[in-house]
């Protein structure tokens, strides 16, 4: 459940859905846009899977319940 708080674990499952969708259209259409297509939707999975990777390295409720620093 704290997974969704963080931030960074929502938007990274997020570009990675709007990744895999871009790249399945991209597959099946045959229309001039499918290359930018491809390239989008690798650029968006890379991102999504980076922010994904960072927010599984920390916890999100231990940095909630972090004192702040003076």
């Amino acid at each position: 459940m704290y997974k969704l708080l963080d931030l960074r674990f929502v938007i990274g499952a997020f570009f990675c859905i709007i990744g895999i969708l871009l790249l399945i259209y991209s597959f099946q259409n045959e229309d001039t846009g499918r290359e930018i297509n491809r390239w989008c939707g690798v650029v968006f999975g890379v991102f999504g899977l980076f922010m994904v990777v960072i927010s599984l390295g920390k916890d999100a409720h231990d940095e909630l319940l972090e004192e702040p620093k003076e």
